[in-house]
């Protein structure tokens, strides 16, 4: 796996990077083959996705090709034209791959992020610091996802926020933080929430804003509360707090964690 770093701006220091998985020395998976599956995925056509990506038709056909040939089992599979005509088609295999590098991708951003924390004294170097190398989040829940919609409800801009695997997430921002954080749909961004924010249910019926998941591990403190670790089924991870630990889950039993949309912070790199 090889990163790429480069400076943010010219007015600031951040830490920024691409990276790809290799497998038997060549290129198996990385930024842009992933845009490329996920936009087959939603129903365009090879000629098309290299359309919006930039990017030639053979290029496109090669990459593919070039999955297929280094992966256990076939990432896509093409057929040819009929009475219903050919296409392209993102395998069960292909689909786990696309989630797989996106939750490393979360875990690789994390670490930029990190990094910018642990470092803040790069800031000497520029003499107009970035914001970004001063951030400080007390909040233990980072979520890496990408914004689906924004749907303005007077002054308030409500965010369709995307975790994979069919979770979702909302978040209540207004416009001008929206203008000043330069988001838009299709954008990866940080959902970040504060452990003692989050409800806990083991029922699926509960109303309100929840993610599914399964509960890892359980934490006691003396005063008879825990911290509950929760594997999301987008395969990331949650931090609960609850004062009666004996409210919780059994270990290893379906959790769903309840949500508040004004809780929700966004932040991006």
């Amino acid at each position: 796996m090889s990163n790429t770093h480069q400076p943010h701006d010219n007015n600031g220091i951040s830490f920024q990077g691409r990276f790809w998985i290799e497998r038997h020395a060549k290129t198996f998976l990385g930024p842009g083959r992933i845009e490329l599956l996920e936009k087959i995925e939603s129903g365009h056509s090879i000629a098309e996705a290299a359309r919006q990506l930039g990017m030639g038709y053979k290029t496109a056909w090669d990459m593919l090709n070039s999955m297929n040939s280094l992966a256990d089992e076939p990432v896509v599979i093409s057929t040819k034209g009929g009475r219903r005509g050919g296409g392209t088609t993102i395998t069960d295999y292909g689909k786990k791959m696309i989630a797989f590098f996106r939750h490393i991708e979360s875990e690789y951003l994390a670490m930029l992020i990190s990094l910018e924390q642990r470092y803040p004294g790069l800031n000497d170097f520029s003499s107009n610091p970035s914001p970004r190398l001063q951030l400080r989040s007390s909040a233990r829940n980072q979520l890496s996802c990408r914004i689906q919609a924004l749907e303005k409800k007077g002054h308030r801009i409500i965010a369709m926020l995307d975790l994979g695997d069919q979770q979702y997430l909302q978040a209540i921002l207004t416009q001008k933080s929206i203008d000043e954080m330069k988001l838009s749909v299709g954008q990866q961004v940080f959902a970040l929430m504060k452990a003692p924010m989050i409800s806990l249910s083991h029922r699926s019926d509960e109303q309100g804003m929840r993610l599914e998941g399964v509960l890892e591990a359980i934490d006691l403190d003396e005063a008879g509360g825990a911290e509950l670790t929760i594997q999301l089924k987008s395969g990331q991870y949650l931090t609960a707090m609850i004062e009666d630990a004996t409210q919780a889950p059994t270990r290893g039993s379906p959790a769903y964690a309840l949500l508040d949309p004004k809780q929700v912070i966004i932040a991006t790199l």
